[in-house]
Order: structure tokens, then C-alpha cells, then sequence
């Protein structure tokens, strides 16, 4: 060990010499402070003993400066040697950087046990300092590590339609990864799915469930899935893959594309709220299914609600991060005060909710993650007119036809419009309306199929119950049906202006279809045809209701509205 002595009398600095060499230890020694400040930058010393009084640099002041040059984590200890034995003496030898003072003459036993101590201080400072150093390390290699899975994980979950007009969200997660899913897209009808998730947990092992879930949306949406066949879907695939303690509480909701009616699926969330344009609760939609990725497959439940929505009405719903929220206090905001956000005079409910939550929890640590989500009422608007016009103006690809025909077993087996949207909605002219012509082939092949194949009359829908027992014969009908045919006709041209031509063919009976195109517009159950008549430069059915053709303007910039 090198020890550092500083004293401006020979003797003494050969005195401790003569006791320290004994001891194995290297000297270095220094006259007065200011040849002390050399010595310690020009030696590599372990211990300073330093006198206080001395010629030239006092030894308070060198202490100063010698502190002053320590680099981070090199902790070199300074005992002063004095002769002065008052309190306000030793307290400056402390106050200059000082760790310790040992009192003129020396007491040999004391100056070895102090230097020891000292020694086992730095031994443990150095290793603390090389730990500090390691996790510094560790810590900027983790946080790298964070940022890139981070960044993988929100290139993953980039599904959400920000500029969808019908749809606010307020995320909030607890740490920098999310527990809680949030995704949306539109359906190839042109309506909005919407699905709302909170893994168990949150943080990293909590968000590692979302991706898959993020992975398999986009598909089962271009499937035009109800909302329970996609909780079926997406429950098969988390009992897969998730440790038994895992689950996934979620809410899942379609709005149509009129935005006049919601399907919502709830399997562990808090209730949802339908509210009326007044911001007052007009219903309450209570989770009836068990979380996601809880119940075997067979015992699964795909039933779901359908709400219809007035204009002005919207859906709320949210994670129990809402209500598990904490204040400095302990409290949590709880169900009443989130109720209480509700019609109070206010014409944004949504906004309230947030305002009075952050209001409560007054910079409180967070320790679950906050997700709201609002639906509202009225048309789906996902593409402003402007993208729109950008991308058909721009267009320079090639005109194009194609046909299909369904038969028996492809009507049964399937949804013919999901998969022939897959294929339309890849189609650069036609992405931009791709919510539009969805709902255009939708509506007309429910007219060949319902009226033209099945014989099905809209009377049937005139009430709730007659809802459910219309789409209970389409079923029956279906599986019995026999010897029928759907022919489907696309075509891509340019007459004046860029047209879709859709022509379609049943080999049904055919249909009064005057009184299908002539349904009021305020009608529930005649908006879709009258929609068709509306955006579409023509609309014609011939062969006594069998054959439909209709032109859609592709050239223009169309939003449902």
C-alpha cells in the first residue's frame, strides 16, 4: 500500500515512516499542501496522513483540492494528524473532505487500526464502484435491448386508424411496454372493428401476448368475422400458446359501416356504456363471456349483443386500469367516480373522463395500464377525400376485368365477399373505396342470395324478433339449398370516367326489385340498396330481379355520409 505523508517537521514524517515501512508499506512524502496536491497527482497513493498546520498550503486546503481531483468511485481517505484537540478544529478537518483525525502524539496501535478500517472501506468502494460500473453496463445493454423490442412491438400493433373519425382512444401504459391492445381496421363492408384487450399483468411478460393477437386481427378481419367468431379465433390461439395463468380480458365491437348499430362481444373487461347524445348513460353492457384464453374451445361462448346507435350516441368502454386507478392517498377512482363523469353537463364525456382522472390521480405512480376507447355513432369514415383523390388521380395502371361463379357448396361454406374484397380491396384504383365497394358487393349479394335464391321476405324484419327469425330461415335455407348459382362480372373502364361495373346474376326466381330500389332512405332495413342507388352513377336490375349491373365512379373521392 502506498500511504501519502504530509508534515512540514522532518521528525514526524520520519516517525511515521519508520512505523509504516515496518508495516510492508510504501511512503511518499510531502513538506506542506501544496507539494501534497503534486504528490497525490504524480503517485497512485492509497491513505493520505496530512497535518493541518503547515507553510505555504495549510492542510485544510489541500484536502480541498485534493477531493476537489479524485476521479468518481476512487475513494482515497485523508486522516489529519493534529495536535489541536478543540471540537471547532476538528470539525473543519471534517468539513474540508476529512474522513478522519488522529491526535499528536501518535499511538502506534491506533494509527494501524485506523489505517486498516480505512483500507477496508476502499477495498469495498472499489468493488462497489466496479459492480456500479457493470450494472451501468448492463443497464444501458437492457435499455437498448427495450428500445429495440419496443420498436418491434409498435411496428406490430400499427393497426390503429387514428384518423377514423368514429373512433377515440387514450392509452396510458404503465411501463414502456403495454399490457393493454388496442386495435382497429375497417371491415370489408366498410364498418369498423374495434378490439380492446388487457393481458394479465403488465410490462414486458404482459405485452409479449399481444403481438400474436396483433398479428392474426388484419386477417380475421378481412375475413368479415362476426365479433364472437373472432373471440373464438383468437381464444383457440391463446389457450395454445399462454401459461395457465395468463389471460386476456377484451371487448370486441363492429361498427356497420352506417354506424347505426354495434355487435359487441365482452369477456372479462369492465361494463361498457352506451351513452345518448346527452352524454347520460342509456345503457350498461355487461361482460357475459370469460376472458380470453380461460375456457376450452368447445365450451366457448360466440354469442354477442347488437346495439342499435342514434346520432349522436356512442359506446364507451375500458380496462380496469380506469378503475383501479391510485391517488398519492391509496384511493382508487373506482366505478362512482367514473359514473359520476357522465352527464354532467358536459358534452364530451370521453374528455371528462380523462380530465378527472388525471385530476385524482395527482402525478401518483401508475401501476396498471389506462386504456378508454369511445365508438360513436354516424357513418365510418377511415380516408379523407383529399387521399382519396391522390391516389385515383395518380393512377396509371392497366383496366381489367373478372368473373366468378358460386356454387352450392361455395354459398354454404363460406362468405363469397370477404374473399373477393381480398382480392378487389389489393386493387391501387380501388383501396381508397374500398369500404364503399365492399358494402355495394355486400348488399347486392345479399339481394340475390335473401331475395333471389332463398325467397326471403324484408317483412320479416320489421321487428326484433322477426330480426332474429329472418336470419334464422337464411340459415335453414341455406343448408338445404340445392341446384343454385351466383355469376359475379367485374370490370374496370373508362367511359368518360373511371367505372367499377359490377354485374351480377342469380339463378333464383328473381324479385319485385322496384320495391327494393324504391325503399325510404330513413328506412332500417332499406338503407342498404338505397345506399347502392346513391353512390352509384347506375343501378339496374333486369331478368325479372335476377340480374343487377351497377356502375360505381371510381374517379370519385366517395365516403358513405
Amino acid at each position: 500500500m502506498k500511504v501519502l505523508v504530509v508534515d512540514d517537521q522532518a521528525t514526524n514524517r520520519a516517525i511515521l515512516t519508520w512505523l509504516l515501512e515496518d508495516e510492508g508499506h510504501e511512503i511518499v512524502e510531502a513538506e506542506d499542501g501544496e507539494q501534497a496536491v503534486e504528490a497525490y497527482q504524480k503517485h497512485d497513493v492509497d491513505i493520505v496522513l496530512m497535518d493541518v498546520m503547515m507553510p505555504v498550503m495549510d492542510g485544510l486546503e489541500a484536502t480541498k483540492q485534493i477531493k476537489a481531483i479524485q476521479s468518481d468511485g476512487n475513494y482515497v481517505p485523508i486522516i489529519f494528524l493534529t495536535a489541536l484537540d478543540d471540537d471547532k478544529a476538528l470539525s473543519q478537518c471534517l468539513e474540508s473532505g476529512g474522513d478522519d483525525f488522529l491526535s499528536k502524539p501518535y499511538n502506534d496501535a491506533v494509527l494501524k487500526a485506523k489505517i486498516a478500517a480505512h483500507m477496508r472501506i476502499r477495498e469495498l468502494t472499489k468493488v462497489i464502484t466496479k459492480n456500479n460500473a457493470e450494472l451501468t453496463l448492463h443497464n444501458s445493454r437492457w435499455q437498448r435491448e427495450q428500445n429495440i423490442v419496443a420498436h418491434i412491438f409498435n411496428k406490430a400493433l400499427e393497426h390503429n386508424l387514428s384518423n377514423c373519425e368514429s373512433l377515440r382512444s387514450h392509452i396510458a401504459p404503465a411501463s414502456t411496454f403495454n399490457g393493454d391492445i388496442l386495435l382497429s381496421a375497417p371491415s370489408p363492408s366498410g364498418g369498423l372493428y374495434v378490439f380492446l384487450g388487457d393481458f394479465t399483468g403488465h410490462g414486458l411478460g404482459a405485452s409479449i401476448g399481444t403481438l400474436p393477437i396483433a398479428h392474426s386481427f388484419e386477417q380475421l378481419v378481412l375475413r368479415h368475422l362476426s365479433v364472437g367468431e373472432i373471440a373464438f379465433e383468437f381464444n383457440k390461439m391463446l389457450n395454445s400458446m399462454l401459461p395457465d395463468y395468463m389471460f386476456c380480458c377484451a371487448t370486441i365491437l363492429e361498427l356497420s359501416v352506417q354506424g347505426d348499430s354495434v355487435q359487441v362481444w365482452m369477456g372479462g373487461l369492465p361494463d361498457a356504456y352506451l351513452l345518448g347524445s346527452d352524454g347520460i348513460i342509456k345503457e350498461t353492457i355487461c361482460s357475459r363471456n370469460m376472458p380470453l384464453g380461460v375456457e376450452h374451445n368447445e365450451k366457448f361462448n360466440k354469442g354477442f349483443e347488437v346495439k342499435l346507435l342514434a346520432p349522436g350516441e356512442s359506446v364507451v368502454f375500458f380496462t380496469d386500469g380506469i378503475i383501479e386507478a391510485e391517488n398519492p392517498a391509496g384511493e382508487f377512482f373506482e366505478e362512482d367516480r367514473l359514473l359520476k363523469c357522465f352527464g354532467q353537463g358536459t358534452k364530451d364525456p370521453f374528455g371528462n373522463i380523462i380530465e378527472q382522472l388525471e385530476s385524482f390521480i395527482q402525478g401518483a405512480e401508475q401501476r396498471d395500464d389506462i386504456s378508454l376507447v369511445e365508438v360513436s355513432a354516424g357513418p365510418v369514415v377511415i380516408m379523407s377525400h383529399e387521399d382519396k383523390q391522390k391516389i385515383v388521380q395518380g393512377y396509371e395502371g392497366i383496366f381489367w376485368s373478372m368473373s366468378c361463379e358460386l356454387g352450392v357448396e361455395d354459398i354454404q361454406r363460406s362468405n363469397p365477399v370477404e374473399e373477393i374484397m381480398s382480392i378487389l380491396g389489393a386493387q391501387t384504383l380501388l383501396r381508397p373505396n374500398r369500404d364503399v365497394i365492399g358494402l355495394l358487393l355486400a348488399e347486392l349479394y345479399s339481394n340475390a342470395l335473401e331475395h333471389g335464391l332463398l325467397d326471403l321476405s324484408s317483412d320479416l324484419k320489421d321487428s326484433e324478433d322477426g330480426f332474429a327469425e329472418y336470419y334464422q330461415q337464411r340459415k335453414l335455407r341455406i343448408e338445404n339449398l340445392a341446384d343454385a348459382s351466383i355469376q359475379i362480372h367485374f370490370e374496370l373502364l373508362h367511359e368518360k370516367e373511371t367505372l367499377l361495373r359490377i354485374h351480377m346474376t342469380d339463378s333464383g326466381k328473381g324479385f319485385e326489385f322496384e320495391n327494393v330500389v324504391d325503399f325510404d332512405h330513413e328506412d332500417s332495413f332499406g338503407r342498404g340498396i338505397s345506399l347502392v342507388h346513391r353512390v352509384c352513377n347506375r343501378l339496374e336490375y333486369s331478368n325479372g330481379g335476377c340480374t343487377v349491373e351497377v356502375d360505381f365512379p371510381v374517379g370519385q373521392a366517395v365516403d358513405v355520409e
